[in-house]
């Protein structure tokens, strides 16, 4: 069975209402990528009405054919790598100078030009366009997609695919070569239907993959700190404290006199006293520690490779600095830390922790605002 070009681009133009559907309907639940999700609609239109007007260049004439033909396809692709950057950050611009100065090249030159070269011109723009989805693509939002390295190869073979007519099509005669050109177009345009159907398609699972992340940070995340919660906390350390793992120290604090806090200044101190407390954490412990809200005025906070007597230095500086930051500000609070350190030294999680727990409690039973390590608590 042979298929010519116009089967093709029906083909094509079937595809692209679908995904514009699509995108639509997504946005419609979708707020936040709402605009990027509509853009992409919009844009699945503008490469429809392109490919129907080339479809039919040879019935239209050259400034529908070739010209407005050329100008929406070129608006289409720039709109659908501005919905990448919306989604991106907006770490990287839209295409737009590829899409206007394709359309000005066009306006200026394209109804003089040889067909092969005009052709190979417009090619060029598109591989632009095609390259400039993937430079959108590598923003730093973008990176932790598992659908990302798939866009990437969409957008980066369709640019290469344009960029060989930008080769091919000059080299080859219009009358002479017109079977393979014929071939040439033919194959294009396969790798076009590929297109309209793969890049629709991943760039919606990236949305709806940022979405599901940032649901999974959300239920991993203390609403009001923004340090891990305790089954995020608990899930971490676990991983990293076994009993064939290497030592490290699990520190547990507990706030000293906080209910005074709330029963003398409030709630909105109290909330503004544990943010203040899960600052000056997250400033003293390096970035390998695993720290977390248990809830309340409980932290806790796991440091890999580290000794007690390291340990203990780490968590009496944190302490002193708590005390002070409390004391410094706009209304001074009275309120400092306990703090108990166990060893996960041959231990699984719920046994240093139990035994981080009771250190905590000599720390309280002691006069509050100290640091005991679990070999005095023995």
């Amino acid at each position: 069975m042979q298929i010519d070009l116009f089967t093709i681009y029906v083909l094509c133009a079937a595809v692209l209402s679908v995904a514009s559907a699509m995108a639509f309907g997504e946005s419609l639940f979708n707020k936040r990528h709402q605009k990027a999700l509509r853009i992409w609609s919009v844009a699945y239109l503008m490469l429809l009405a392109g490919l129907m007007l080339v479809s039919w260049r040879e019935e239209l004439p050259t400034v529908l054919g070739s010209g407005l033909s050329n100008i929406l396809i070129f608006s289409g692709y720039g709109l659908m790598v501005a919905g990448i950057t919306c989604i991106g950050g907006r770490s990287v611009a839209p295409p737009i100078g590829a899409v206007v100065g394709g359309t000005a090249l066009w306006l200026w030159a394209g109804p003089n030009l040889p067909l092969p070269i005009w052709h190979a011109m417009a090619a060029l723009v598109i591989a632009c366009i095609q390259f400039a989805g993937v430079v959108a693509l590598s923003a730093p939002p973008l990176r932790a997609l598992r659908s990302r390295p798939i866009a990437v190869g969409v957008f980066a073979l369709h640019g290469l695919v344009y960029l060989s007519r930008v080769i091919a099509m000059p080299l080859l005669d219009p009358v002479k070569d017109l079977t393979i050109i014929k071939v040439f177009s033919v194959l294009t345009m396969g790798e076009g239907v590929l297109y309209a159907v793969a890049a629709p398609i991943v760039l919606l699972a990236m949305v709806r993959e940022e979405g599901e992340n940032r649901l999974l940070v959300a239920a991993q995340t203390d609403f009001l700190t923004g340090l891990a919660n305790r089954r995020s906390f608990t899930q971490q350390a676990g991983e990293k404290i076994t009993p064939e793992g290497s030592a490290g120290v699990l520190m547990l604090f507990d706030l000293d006199h906080f209910k005074a806090v709330n029963d003398t200044f409030g709630h909105q101190m109290g909330d503004e006293v544990i943010r203040l407390f899960a600052r000056v954490a997250e400033s003293e412990m390096n970035p390998n520690t695993v720290i977390g809200r248990l809830g309340g005025e409980e932290f806790a906070a796991f440091v890999p490779h580290c000794d007690m007597r390291e340990g203990e230095q780490i968590a009496d500086r944190l302490r002193r600095r708590f005390q002070d930051a409390a004391e410094a500000g706009p209304k001074t609070v009275a309120v400092t830390v306990s703090v108990g350190l166990a060893s996960s030294m041959g231990r699984g999680l719920d046994e240093t922790m139990a035994a981080a727990d009771r250190a905590l409690y000599r720390a309280k039973r002691l006069g509050r605002n100290r640091v005991e390590p679990e070999a005095l608590a023995a």
